[in-house]
């Protein structure tokens, strides 16, 4: 029992004390562990660039790095949006699609950016 009564207030001076040398590595930690979730919570309702996705994998054969890169590249549904106006909209050139290939994925992000949406 004192073994947890002393790591509970080790614990509780961690989380209070303001000393350089503790609240820099203390605020380090909390913050990229709130990053870390925000990022999860993200992911996990981004309709459109799942259905994005979905709707480019059922229309066109992928290779591996093609795969890859369009799952960062249209993780959300706000880097589906930038996805679509880049290099649907404004005919940015993009290293990795073009052509049939582009337009395909174009038509897929507009139908998941208006489905989603409604």
């Amino acid at each position: 029992m004192k073994k947890y009564l002393l790591l509970v207030l080790i614990v509780l001076a961690l989380f209070t004390i303001d000393h350089p040398l503790i609240k820099e590595p203390r605020d380090k930690l909390l913050q990229q562990g709130v990053e870390t979730l925000g990022e999860t919570s993200e992911t996990q309702y981004s309709l459109a660039a799942k259905q994005a996705r979905q709707l480019i994998s059922q229309s066109i054969q992928l290779s591996e790095s093609e795969r890859s890169y369009l799952k960062t590249a249209l993780a959300t549904d706000e880097k589906v949006k930038i996805f679509h106006l880049r290099y649907c909209q404004e005919h940015e050139l993009n290293m990795y699609f073009y052509g049939p290939k582009l337009k395909t994925i174009c038509d897929a992000a507009e139908k998941a950016i208006k489905k989603a949406e409604m």
